[in-house]
């Protein structure tokens, strides 16, 4: 498993952040100067801009009061510790709100690396880079959105979907990439 890596999302893979989205997207729409209804596509284009930058701070604002209320779904842990590969946490949250949570869990130790929103602007963007320095392992990507997986599909990773809401487990899906690889390994 040394020459596997496992990439998680973080909201609705690790821990479900209850953020006012309502709020946010009123708050972006203001600093933008259109109506804003879609924050991935908005980071997509506006990434490496002055906009960007007002807008990740207002973001980060209510991520870090979602943080004060939101817990980590049980089964990740225990999904973690099983896996025996290099692990990588890469959410289109702030890195401030993605470094506190991870300390206050005590699971920081368990990822290589933690990629936020404000080095990448995409997803895409963050699984390239993992790729890059991880030549030559098996990826495998778990996200609870169906157009991350769907933007990823093209570069050689194994990508997962989990859907919480339907009652799918991380851990299960951890056992499954286990149990695979040590068949074809």
């Amino acid at each position: 498993m040394e020459n596997t890596v496992l990439v998680l999302d973080f909201d609705g893979v690790v821990a479900k952040l209850n953020v006012d989205w309502p709020k946010v997207y009123s708050r972006v729409s203001e600093v933008a100067g259109y109506r804003v209804t879609d924050l991935i596509t908005f980071w997509k284009n506006t990434y490496g801009t002055s906009l960007y930058d007002k807008a990740n701070k207002i973001i980060e604002e209510y991520e870090m009061e979602a943080i004060e209320k939101s817990e980590i779904y049980d089964d990740v842990i225990e999904a973690l510790e099983l896996f025996k590969g290099r692990k990588y946490l890469a959410s289109m949250q702030s890195q401030k709100v993605l470094e506190k949570f991870l300390e206050e869990y005590g699971i920081r130790g368990y990822f290589k690396e933690v990629l936020g929103r404000d080095r990448f602007g995409s997803k895409r963007r963050q699984l390239i880079y993992i790729l890059e320095k991880e030549k030559g392992n098996k990826v495998y990507f778990i996200d609870d959105l169906q157009r991350n997986v769907d933007s990823c599909i093209d570069l050689g990773i194994e990508c997962i979907i989990i859907r919480r809401y339907e009652g799918e487990s991380l851990l299960q899906k951890v056992r499954e990439i286990v149990a695979g690889h040590s068949i074809k390994g």
